[in-house]
């Protein structure tokens, strides 16, 4: 990996891609200024499904991952600060989350019409299952103690598709919420 004058983040080399400097330039640059409040706000979210092309000769992709995880624990606590009552308690988050998702099995997100595909319906319980131990177990703890579930499992965990499964939307928006649940029970545990 080099690192030429004026570049943010180590390039890759030879046949390697990376993700393109000129893209992950402009988001950072929109992000920061978000971030400061010089621009509209920048969602967790958003940062979360921010996505670069692949390129030669691009910038690291760990290393850029890093800066964006930063910067959406970033955009989480700078929303929980500027929330309607000023903070947000991170426990009865977790159980208010936690009440969410204990619907019953093969009926906890909607589903798409049978011809279309979407999550694979036991793949996404089963996950949910863990996600809802992991949240009993941050809550009996009044900690961030998730029981073994990390913020990257949540944020890389993949479902097989499924004709007449989970709608991906859905599923994929209350897991957005658990990271940012997880986020903020991290950073509270680290004051």
């Amino acid at each position: 990996m080099s690192r030429r004058r004026g570049d943010r983040f180590p390039r890759v080399r030879g046949f390697a891609k990376g993700y393109d400097r000129k893209q992950v330039e402009a988001f950072l640059v929109r992000a920061d200024l978000a971030l400061q409040g010089a621009l509209p706000s920048v969602t967790a979210t958003e940062i979360r499904q921010a996505g670069f092309e692949l390129v030669r000769r691009g910038y690291q992709v760990e290393a850029v991952d890093e800066v964006l995880d930063e910067m959406e624990l970033q955009a989480v606590l700078l929303a929980a600060a500027t929330s309607r009552r000023g903070r947000v308690d991170p426990v009865a988050e977790a159980e208010f989350l936690r009440k969410e998702l204990s619907a019953p099995y093969m009926r906890r997100f909607p589903r798409v019409r049978f011809p279309r595909r979407g999550y694979d319906l036991d793949d996404v319980d089963e996950f949910v299952d863990r996600v809802c131990t992991a949240l009993d177990a941050a809550v009996a703890s009044l900690a961030a103690d998730t029981g073994g579930l990390s913020v990257a499992e949540v944020r890389t965990v993949a479902f097989r598709p499924k004709r007449g499964g989970y709608s991906e939307d859905a599923v994929d928006e209350a897991l957005d919420r658990v990271v940012e649940m997880m986020l903020l029970m991290e950073a509270g545990s680290r004051r």
